[in-house]
Formats: structure tokens, C-alpha cells, sequence
């Protein structure tokens, strides 16, 4: 009976306090449940987009978690009896076939689940028997046959040495690991199993231990380990567990300091009635309990509230990232898309963060009641001795005295910053948290920003059509210039970016300075695996390999930016300037293989200004096995020198060769001079805006009918690759925006709190130097200069915390990979700093307006 009135008695008591002091109360309750919010949201977006980054490595990887490779059929067999295996998927290996005429466009044979690994049947069905096909729309149209089911095609076994016709009965959706790179593919039934070698795809059953599982299947089937390969987009949930554990350890910091700023500032408003209630005969482990209860009633509350608003404000940014609008297909079934949420990590934080409150509510309410009874009464290190309080200090006495004024707004700012360390400390660490919070969304803007063009670059996502070769061996490969007019000619374009390259050979001039390990690694594989080299001596020249090519005038000002020593003219160059585009090692140590990186250090050192020589033969023609083998001695060669006007470190163009020494660009005109029946190996398109999905189709079609006149050509619309590179970008956007508004929030509460507590128990005080003659302007200007110290303190604070987050998400990102080097964000902190400190200044200004006439009076009467 004791304990029910004791406890109805502390209900009672608990929220009066809760409606008495209103500020306070809702102070905390938006603490709970913005930190909620953030909480819930974060690791719904976290685990979303976990899951869509892992689906889009299985769009391009399968959704396999390892395939086995150069089994024969028995052994197939034998593995697709394995329990442990959820399915597989077989593809045949030995069987060199091919569209008659032309062998870029070639057959793979596989199972079912093979074909559609990464694909559905969008018409028709899945081919049956060893004469039916599917393929990709896009590759039946490069084909130049009509994507209809129906259609027949011409097939030439290698194997065999016969061709066969073959009937189309299913068009695939595309496969994105074929579209990127326009490999035109069919799809027919494995053929027969006999002695012939197959590759197979494997997932598991959930729960099976990957690396074991795979050590027991190479002793089963008597195989070594490097015939299987892991599939790049298997989910890495060990990854995922880590950046939970790392985003969660962030918030509770963030959210631990925001609490407890706010509740020590509430804490110290009441020590008065705590004295009070200790006075009148409550115990210490009562009041203790009363506070406890206080704050998780409150917390109880935020709770349902903020998990709510992060769960809408997640689906709200998942929908607004465009997440949804993607279409996938996996194992012939389109992957629909839905926010994850983690239920059992998020109920963990909402644990942690109680038991974190339960320990700081426990300890300070331990506090207050070791302190004597008249000391809490007395509210004792909270009020001031206004008559004495820097008196010696003023000077405006004499208003000509600026020196005075000043001396006094330093001395009374400087004094209470140390005077009231807690706040002042409170309000300090707020600045550094939000200013470093702030600092590294920026850079994580930054670091999307960088993903975002280096996608572009890496996939050549450099317009929205794109007609070229595979490869070249001369200039007769690719598009015709003739073709190249009627479709500059075609309505519904803006702009086109051409490229046609001359095999040629460069005078090796051994005094450049160059990657000499990379090199003669590269030439001895390349001997080993081709049967040709990159370099050697041809019989008059030590010399390797290279092409000229020339860009047209888009061309060349989108080559611009990749400028790194020099410069050139877009508008063309001259006869003896030439442009090298040279590969870079990554100085940051990450990658050991040299890329178009804007830093590094270079495979061969030519700078601008250079001389630089090449040969070409007079015939051009470079399509034969004795160029390549340089043994064409016979053979009439042009020599030719160039002075390099600049260095780039990307060469915009596709480069279908995959050249590794370096690249000689010119402007078209120049190519044209040296070979006017020269081909273009690559032709980049952008439609009109304003054109409908109709006649972007028909412009396709167009294209694709043009390209198929030439042999090797793949024609291709890339749309659809640069919007998901565009909705990545959006989505990493949008959840950077929606972080900052709530963190922003979280702080200025914290901020707003402590700055109106801290002008509130000067209120006296105040009043007094009003009394004695202070000017509000005055106490205005002395508040700023508090806040702009404190503020000042807090970004300096900032500086030092940010240099570690920094360092972290550059190594967390792929701006190493890339080779882009750590570089500290200053313009992003500076600008911050000066909003953190401009915020605190506003604040002074804006809480300072409380302190009216009327109010001089009513408080003197409170200090005697």
C-alpha cells in the first residue's frame, strides 16, 4: 500500500515538473525523438541501399556465389546432386560458333537458368531444343535481324565446319554485362555433354559456410581451388554487420551529446525545488527514482513517434532516390524493390540509447543528492555576486573611452565562458559535432560527385547513342565517313563526337623516362597469350605500338578537362601538334595497375613541349598477322614528328584496342590529311530532349541500320546506363540531404537550449549592469562576442575531429581505387565554420531581445 502511494505520489510529482518546466520537457522529448528518427531512418537507408548495391552486382555478376570452371560432364552431374546447393546453372564451353560471316556475333549454349541468369523472356520462351535461339532486342537488331520470334538465323559451327539455320523463339530482356561492352550474343541449349568442358554457376543454401563449402566441393570433385572463382556480387554480410556497427557507434555518439547537454542544463534549472523536496523529508534514492522515471516517460514517448517519422522519411528518400523506378532481372524474374528495416539493429540502439540515459540519469541524480540541502536551496554555482561582479571593469562613464568599452566586452565575455564551464563546454562540443558532421556530408558529396563522373568515364558513358568497333586493326575498320554524314544529317540530334584512328608505330626514344617493370611484364604476356609483341625492333626502328586518333571538335572540348600539363586548341590542331592520353600508376598504393588516374605517376614521361616520332605504312594496310609480328620489312613506311602540345589523363574516346602505351590524339581534319578513306572507330550521339520514347526507338532502329552495313559494328542505345548513373548520384544526394536536415535540427535544439540557459540564470545580472547604465546594445554585443568565442572554439575543435572522419570515409570510398589522393575538404570546412559561428551570433541577437525595461525593476527586487 506505502509503495502504491509512493509511487502514485512520484506519478503525480513527475508531471508537474514535466508541465512546469515546459521548455525543458519538450527540449528532450524532440532530442528522443529526432535521434530516433535519425536512428531509424539511417539504418533503413544503410541497409536499402546495401541491398540495391548488392542487386546491381548481381545484374552484372549473376546471382551466384561462385561458378566452377573446365568440369566435364560427369562432374557436373555429380555437383548438381549436392544438398547444399539451392540451384545451379550450366554453360557449355567448348563450341565455337557463331553468326555466318560474322564472328562477333556469337552463340553460347547453356541450360535455362544460365540464359536468364541476368535476363527474362520478354517474348516468345526459352529455346529447347539444340536449332531454337534467344537473344537481346538490341543484339538481333545489330544482327540485322527483326526482333520477332519466328525469324531464323544462320549459325557456323567451327567445331563442325557446317552452318546450320536456327530459329529465334525467345527475345531476352538485356543482359548488362553484354550491353556495356555491345557483345551481341545468342542463346541456344547445351548441345550434347559427352567429353565436352562446362562451366557452373552455384548458390548456396542460406547458411552454409562459404569457405568450407567450397574447400569440400574441390575435394569431392577432384579439382584445384583456382578453377573456382567467387562471384564479385555475392553479398558481403560480414560488410554489412561493420557498417552497422560503425554508423551506430556515430549516432549514439551524436545523439549521447545532444542528451546530454540538454538534460544537464534541465538538471541544473531545478536544483532549487530538488533542495526543496530533499528539505522536506524525501530520500535520496526516491528523488533519484523520481528523475529516472521523468526521463524515460519522455523517452517512452519519442520513441513510437520517431520511429514512425524515420520509417516515412526513409520510404520518403528511398522513393525520392528513384530506387523504385529500376528494372532488374534476376534468374528470369524482375526484382521488385522495398525499403529494408532492420528491426533487430534498430531496436538495439533504442536498448543502448535507454540504458545510456538510465546510466547519465542515475549518476547525475547520485550527484545532486550527495550535495547539501541549502547548497540545492541556495541553487549555489548558479547565481552570481552582482555586487561585486566585474564593477572594476566598467568604463563607459565616459563615452569617449572606446579602449574602456571594448576592455569590458572582453572581460566579461572572457570571465563567464570560463565561469560557466559546463555550458560553455556543452555548447563548444555541439559546434564541433555539428561542424564536423556537416564537414564530412560535404565530403561525402564530394566523394559522389567524383564516383559519379569516374562511373561515367570508366562504363564511357559519353552520350546516348554509341556506334563503334571492337577492334582495330586498320583504318578500314568501323564507319565510313560517308555513313558518318547521313547520320549527322538525321533529324532528332544535337551533337556527335567521332573518333577514327591510323595504327601507327612511335620511335621508342629511350631517353624518356618510363615504367620499365610494367612494360616488359605487359610485352612478355602479350608475346605469350597473342604471339605477337606490344615493342621491339622492326628492323630499322626500336618502336611500339600505338594509334593516331583524331576527334572532331566535341570531341576535343570534352578532352579538354583531362588536361593535365599543356594545352591544345579544340578548334583544331596544327599539322605537327599531336595530344598524348598516358596511363598513370596510383601513387596511393591501392591499385597495382596503372589507370586513367588525374594523379599518379606516369608509365612514360613525356611532358609537353616534347618531340615525339612515328611511322606509318604507306598502304595502310596494318590488318595483317606480319604487322603485328614486325616482320613487314617489305612494307613502305611514312615518317613523321610531332611537338606534344599537351598530356591528358583520359582519353574521353573508347581506345577498342586497350592501348597501354601511349595515345596519340589529333583533330580530325589532321587524320583525314594523312588517310581520307579513314574509317570512324567510335561515334557518340545525343538526342533532342524533347523526344519522345517513340522517337528515340525509331533513332535507334535508324542507327542500328546504318551500323550493320560495316562489319564488327555495335550499335547501341545508352539511355538507360546513364539514368542508373544519374539515380545512383541522386540517390547518395538525397540521403546526404536528408542526414543534414536532421542533424541539423539535433544541433540547434542542443545550441538554442544552452545559449537560453546560459542568458537565463544572468538574467539578474543583466538586469543590474542595465541599472547601473549598460545600453541593451551593449549587452548585445557582449552576448555576440560570447558566442562568437564559444563558436570560434568549437570549429577549431572541429578542425582537429575532421582530419580523422575525413581520412576514414576517403579509405572507406572509391577515391583511392581511382586514384584520386586524400586532400582535406577547407573551403567546405571554412564555409561551415563561418555558418556554425554566424548561427551562434544570430542567436545571441535573437535571445537577447527578452531582456525589456519592465524587467529591470522586478529582478533588482529578486537580488535584495
Amino acid at each position: 500500500m506505502e509503495r502504491q502511494e509512493e509511487a502514485d505520489s512520484r506519478l503525480c510529482l513527475r508531471h508537474r515538473f514535466m508541465r512546469s518546466y515546459k521548455k525543458n520537457t519538450l527540449a528532450l522529448l524532440s532530442c528522443f525523438v529526432l535521434s530516433v528518427t535519425l536512428i531509424t531512418s539511417l539504418l533503413i537507408l544503410v541497409h536499402t541501399n546495401h541491398m540495391m548495391e548488392n542487386i546491381q552486382g548481381k545484374m552484372l555478376f549473376t546471382d551466384s556465389d561462385c561458378s566452377i570452371n573446365e568440369i566435364d560432364g560427369s562432374k557436373v552431374e555429380k555437383l548438381a546432386s549436392d544438398p547444399d546447393l539451392e540451384w545451379y546453372a550450366v554453360k557449355q564451353l567448348e563450341y565455337p560458333e557463331y553468326q555466318k560471316d560474322f564472328q562477333d556475333n556469337h552463340l553460347e549454349r547453356g541450360d535455362s537458368r544460365f540464359i536468364t541468369l541476368t535476363a527474362i523472356v520478354e517474348k516468345g520462351r526459352l529455346p529447347k531444343t539444340e536449332h531454337e535461339v534467344a537473344a537481346e532486342r538490341w543484339a538481333l537488331l545489330n544482327m540485322g535481324i527483326e526482333p520477332v520470334c519466328g525469324q531464323e538465323v544462320e549459325i557456323y559451327s567451327e567445331k563442325e565446319d557446317r552452318t546450320e539455320t536456327y530459329k529465334v523463339v525467345g527475345i531476352l530482356s538485356d543482359v548488362p554485362s553484354n550491353k556495356k561492352y555491345g557483345v551481341k550474343t545468342l542463346y541456344a541449349p547445351i548441345k550434347s555433354r559427352g567429353e565436352d568442358s562446362f562451366s557452373v554457376y552455384v548458390r548456396f543454401r542460406d547458411g552454409t559456410d562459404y569457405d568450407k563449402k567450397v574447400s569440400k566441393v574441390c575435394r569431392d570433385l577432384g579439382i584445384e581451388k583456382k578453377q573456382v572463382k567467387k562471384c564479385p556480387g555475392r553479398e558481403d554480410i560480414q560488410g554489412l554487420w561493420l557498417t552497422d556497427f560503425k554508423f551506430i557507434s556515430v549516432l549514439l555518439l551524436i545523439t549521447m551529446i545532444v542528451f546530454y547537454g540538454i538534460f544537464q542544463i534541465t538538471m541544473m534549472s531545478r536544483r532549487n525545488p530538488y533542495g526543496i523536496l530533499r528539505a522536506v523529508g524525501m530520500q535520496a534514492g526516491q528523488l533519484r527514482r523520481l528523475i529516472l522515471s521523468e526521463m524515460y516517460e519522455i523517452y517512452l514517448l519519442g520513441i513510437p513517434v520517431g520511429g514512425i517519422l524515420g520509417i516515412g522519411i526513409a520510404l520518403l528518400i528511398s522513393e525520392l532516390s528513384g530506387d523504385s523506378s529500376q528494372e532488374i532481372y534476376l534468374n528470369n524474374e524482375k526484382i521488385s524493390f522495398a525499403p529494408v528495416i532492420p528491426i533487430w539493429q534498430i531496436a538495439v540502439c533504442i536498448a543502448v540509447i535507454a540504458l545510456l540515459i538510465g546510466l547519465v540519469g542515475y549518476f547525475t541524480g547520485k550527484k545532486i543528492v550527495r550535495e547539501p540541502v541549502p547548497d540545492l536551496i541556495a541553487n549555489h554555482g548558479n547565481k552570481v555576486n552582482l555586487s561585486v561582479l566585474f564593477m572594476r571593469h566598467f568604463h563607459w562613464n565616459r563615452n569617449e573611452d572606446r579602449h574602456g568599452r571594448a576592455y569590458t566586452l572582453f572581460s566579461l565575455g572572457s570571465k563567464y565562458i570560463l565561469k560557466e564551464k559546463k555550458t560553455s563546454i556543452f555548447v563548444i562540443l555541439t559546434i564541433c559535432a555539428g561542424v564536423t558532421l556537416f564537414t564530412g556530408l560535404a565530403y561525402q558529396t564530394k566523394i559522389a560527385e567524383h564516383y559519379r563522373e569516374d562511373t561515367a568515364e570508366m562504363y564511357y558513358l559519353n552520350g546516348q547513342y554509341e556506334m563503334g568497333t571492337l577492334h582495330i586493326n586498320s583504318t578500314a575498320d568501323g564507319v565510313s565517313r560517308e555513313c558518318a554524314e547521313e547520320i549527322s544529317s538525321l533529324e532528332g540530334f544535337r551533337s556527335i563526337k567521332t573518333q577514327a584512328g591510323i595504327p601507327v608505330r612511335v620511335i621508342d626514344d629511350k631517353k624518356i623516362k618510363r615504367n620499365d617493370a610494367y612494360y616488359k611484364e605487359r610485352n612478355e604476356a602479350f608475346l605469350k597469350y597473342q604471339g605477337y609483341p606490344l615493342a621491339g625492333n622492326d628492323g630499322k626502328d626500336q618502336i611500339f605500338k600505338s594509334l593516331i586518333y583524331g576527334y572532331n571538335k566535341n570531341a576535343l572540348s570534352e578532352l579538354k578537362k583531362y588536361v593535365i600539363d599543356g594545352d591544345f586548341d579544340e578548334n583544331g590542331l596544327k599539322d605537327d601538334e599531336i595530344i598524348l592520353s598516358i596511363l598513370h600508376m596510383d601513387d596511393t598504393k591501392n591499385n597495382p595497375y596503372p589507370g586513367n588516374y588525374k594523379e599518379g605517376t606516369p608509365l612514360m614521361q613525356y611532358r609537353a613541349g616534347d618531340e615525339i616520332q612515328v611511322k606509318y605504312r604507306k598502304d595502310f594496310d596494318t590488318g595483317q598477322l606480319p604487322y603485328e609480328q614486325l616482320t613487314d620489312t617489305e612494307a613502305q613506311y611514312c615518317y613523321k614528328t610531332y611537338k606534344v602540345a599537351a598530356v591528358v589523363s583520359f582519353a574521353y574516346m573508347y581506345d577498342c584496342n586497350i592501348t597501354v602505351y601511349p595515345l596519340l590524339i589529333t583533330s580530325d581534319d589532321q587524320v583525314q590529311k594523312l588517310c581520307p578513306d579513314s574509317h570512324f572507330q567510335r561515334i557518340y550521339m545525343d538526342g533532342e530532349e524533347d523526344l519522345t520514347e517513340k522517337e528515340r526507338d525509331k533513332l535507334e532502329r535508324k542507327l542500328i541500320q546504318l551500323g550493320n552495313q560495316f562489319q564488327g559494328i555495335s550499335t547501341r542505345s545508352m539511355i538507360s546506363d546513364i539514368q542508373k548513373n544519374e539515380v545512383l548520384f541522386r540517390k547518395q544526394m538525397v540521403y546526404v540531404a536528408g542526414i543534414a536536415v536532421i542533424s541539423f535540427i539535433l544541433v540547434l535544439i542542443n545550441i538554442i537550449n544552452n545559449l537560453s540557459y546560459r542568458m537565463q540564470i544572468r538574467t539578474q545580472e543583466i538586469c543590474m549592469f542595465r541599472a547601473i547604465g549598460m545600453s541593451v546594445k551593449m549587452i548585445r554585443r557582449m552576448m555576440i562576442f560570447e558566442n562568437t568565442m564559444l563558436g570560434l572554439c568549437g570549429a577549431v575543435l572541429a578542425y582537429f575531429c575532421s582530419i580523422p572522419v575525413l581520412r576514414y570515409l576517403y579509405r572507406q570510398s572509391d577515391m583511392r581505387a581511382f586514384g584520386h589522393k586524400y586532400q582535406f575538404d577547407y573551403p567546405a570546412f571554412f564555409m561551415i565554420s563561418a555558418v556554425a559561428v554566424l548561427l551562434c551570433i544570430l542567436l545571441a541577437g535573437r535571445l537577447s531581445k527578452d531582456w525589456k525595461t519592465k524587467k529591470i525593476m522586478e529582478q533588482m527586487n529578486k537580488v535584495v
